[in-house]
């Protein structure tokens, strides 16, 4: 495991003295890392604050570490061990997106192309409900996504605002009867929508409410729903809570409510797979492969052995590894594997 260690800290300062950061207020930031001797343990050194982006890259690359973040909050004293004595000032608001919290049943890579489709639609409703221009996309070097909103008009909030927030994309506490909203109008558009489908495709044999929704359209849309029949207003509410389902933002919900919040570091380092937490515009993202534009290292052949049984796709490799098994692999999969836990290097 030494040998493994020293490899793997070789790597990750190869890279950190090139790479470059930018982090807004970054005096009043904290900062945490947690350090490669620190494995197979997750042991993080937190509570330090920086006076420049000097400063800051002259620490990890002398500590050179596994993982790197910094607060979501601004601080007087950001440096302070005690949350009570940092002198909270406000903070950035943050939401994410995660493959493992999305409802479907994928291997990571199709499930990271739903998280992409769900960062996407995520930004377009804070832009369009919210009014947010200034925020920024981040692929968290895993297995999903992060947004970063810097918008002046949200960084006062408190955690029981952001929770309305967090309410209002995932459909918390909500109902046909819930106050009319534009949400509520997208869920009744999509309702009207999916119902007149099913109706001209003979899944569902009501001419009545055909006519109605032809005739009622707009009303739908804007969910008065005077105009239907006891019957038709059970069809209704019922696949108005499959819209629901199909409507909501899965984030995180914690993540976006706490006012403290710890964040990867863009342009670091993801210590369980050596991929780059990548920042991205909201035009990058169609394009984007975290499989292939997120690895930050070459194709140099480096020995590993497996530990465990394993399916993975990486680059171009897409292979399955066995306990035991002795390879060698491009310097990229070979750190995959060894942040995953998967492999050890040399022989």
């Amino acid at each position: 495991m030494e040998i493994t260690k020293a490899y793997l800290q070789k790597k990750f300062e190869e890279y950190y003295s090139k790479a470059s950061f930018k982090v807004r207020d970054l005096d009043r930031r904290e900062w945490a890392f947690v350090p490669i001797n620190a494995i197979p343990d997750f042991f993080m050194l937190r509570h330090i604050a920086f006076s420049d982006l000097n400063e800051l890259k002259g620490y990890i690359l002398s500590k050179i570490p596994l993982h790197a973040y910094y607060s979501s909050a601004y601080y007087e004293r950001p440096g302070e061990e005690k949350m009570e004595e940092k002198g909270w000032i406000c903070a950035d608001l943050i939401f994410d997106i995660d493959a493992d919290h999305i409802p479907i049943k994928a291997d990571m890579e199709k499930a990271l192309e739903v998280a992409k489709k769900e960062i996407v639609r995520l930004y377009k409703i804070l832009e369009r409900d919210f009014g947010i221009s200034d925020m920024e996309i981040v692929f968290s070097g895993n297995r999903g996504y992060h947004i970063h909103v810097h918008d002046k008009d949200f960084l006062n909030l408190e955690s029981t605002e952001r929770r309305e927030i967090v309410n209002y994309l995932t459909f918390n506490r909500f109902s046909i009867d819930s106050p009319n909203s534009t949400q509520k109008r997208r869920v009744c558009r999509c309702t009207t929508k999916l119902i007149y489908s099913k109706i001209k495709r003979g899944i569902i044999k009501n001419k009545r409410l055909r006519k109605k929704i032809e005739i009622n359209k707009k009303n739908l849309y804007s969910c008065d729903l005077s105009v239907l029949a006891k019957k038709e207003r059970s069809i209704f509410e019922e696949h108005f809570k499959y819209c629901v389902n199909l409507l909501k933002v899965h984030i995180d919900e914690p993540v976006t409510a706490d006012i403290h919040r710890l964040i990867r570091l863009p342009n670091s380092l993801h210590g369980k797979t050596g991929f780059v937490v990548k920042p991205l515009s909201i035009y990058d993202l169609d394009e984007f492969d975290p499989f292939k534009d997120a690895i930050v290292f070459g194709n140099e052949n480096v020995k590993v052995r497996c530990l465990k049984r394993a399916n993975f796709k990486i680059g171009d490799i897409n292979m399955k590894v066995r306990p035991g098994e002795k390879l060698k692999l491009p310097e990229y999969a070979a750190i995959f594997l060894i942040c995953r836990g998967i492999a050890l290097y040399g022989h």
